[in-house]
């Protein structure tokens, strides 16, 4: 039997945190060690009772949830932080915030108002504690650059000339991920690039700009009927799917309010498949980041028989080796590549060679 993950539950709202303890103390492998009301009182428990998570709320007094996470990476980097967090636009912020600065995942308080509340929080945590126990806390410019594992294959997409559009999946771990590739890339690249990033459409608001603030590229939340431009991102709004098709000579955005795949909404497969479908006259290159569950896997599948080059980031450096884990097992990845040297191999494929 394994160990039980030891958990301080960091909430200023009682309601919430009442509730939040009562899931925990009924799961199984998951033992509640205490509560704390703000952020003072969490570090000073984290410091006597060193916890495996923390699940920290945003929203607090004395100490914001950010600033928590600050402390903790400097005291006690090797606690896991789980955000919960509001859906608001102050907390979508803050969240995304977070996630970019260490935390691996986060929870919406929105679960209390389903139908069977207890029944679908706990289902969540079910879902996102365990993965306290294996992942690799990928932080902002302190992961050491690891050596390219090329899987070489024969089905290089349109050698001798780039792609015409580079499609990215990401779900957990996502944000600190697409920071890390797409700020690598410099002002002169030329190929659009399309996002699709499991996460509500508020904080793919949030997202989207503060992609646009640290990279060098535009970033933009996309829109149906959107015009695909050489050198911007576009990142697939939340809660409706994003297609790419082919206008003439253009390629432009088409929003699909579908059925959730993968569980998924926005899904990457929906899009992968999308790009497969316009082979061989678009050339796409896909790339999948961290993210738990498999989609993107199929999609990046379909696209490889179509001759598309698809990297995959290595296990090492995601949070949750799931999405690229499936890609790479079913046998559509070109490559399996380190976090840090994703954006390099972008460029290589796209013969750009500015750093």
């Amino acid at each position: 039997m394994s160990e039980s993950i030891r958990v301080l539950i960091v909430d200023n709202d009682v309601v919430f945190r009442t509730f939040l303890r009562g899931c925990m103390s009924e799961m199984e492998h998951i033992e509640v060690l205490d509560v704390a009301r703000d952020g003072r009182e969490a570090l000073k428990k984290v410091k006597t009772l060193k916890p495996d998570l923390v699940t920290l709320d945003m929203e607090m007094p004395f100490l914001t949830g950010i600033e928590v996470l600050q402390c903790l990476q400097e005291e006690a980097p090797e606690v896991c932080v789980l955000v919960i967090s509001n859906e608001s636009e102050t907390s979508a912020e803050r969240t995304v915030q977070a996630l970019e600065s260490g935390a691996y995942d986060f929870v919406l308080k929105s679960t209390c108002l389903e139908k069977k509340p207890r029944e679908v929080l706990q289902n969540v945590l079910k879902e996102k504690i365990p993965l306290a126990r294996s992942i690799v806390m990928v932080r902002q410019g302190s992961m050491a650059r690891e050596k390219t594992l090329s899987m070489t294959k024969n089905i290089s997409s349109n050698q001798g000339n780039g792609p015409d559009i580079i499609a990215i999946g990401s779900s957990t771990g996502g944000p600190v991920a697409l920071h890390t590739v797409l700020s690598m890339l410099p002002a002169s690249f030329s190929v659009p690039i399309v996002v699709t990033q499991h996460m509500p459409k508020l904080f793919l608001i949030s997202l989207v700009e503060r992609l646009e603030k640290n990279t060098a590229l535009t970033c933009k939340l996309a829109e149906d009927g959107m015009l695909l431009k050489a050198g911007c991102i576009y990142v697939a709004p939340g809660d409706i799917h994003m297609e790419i098709e082919r206008i003439g000579a253009q390629l432009r955005v088409h929003l699909v309010d579908g059925e959730r795949v993968n569980h998924c909404k926005p899904a990457v497969d929906v899009t992968f498949y999308s790009l497969a479908a316009l082979a061989p006259l678009i050339h796409t290159m896909a790339v999948v980041l961290t993210g738990m569950g498999n989609d993107g896997a199929a999609g990046a599948k379909a696209l490889a028989d179509h001759k598309s080059h698809v990297i995959a980031q290595d296990k090492a450096s995601s949070v949750v080796w799931g999405m690229p884990g499936e890609t790479v097992k079913i046998g559509a990845a070109s490559e399996v590549v380190a976090l840090n040297d994703i954006a390099a191999s972008m460029m290589k494929r796209c013969g750009v060679t500015e750093l």
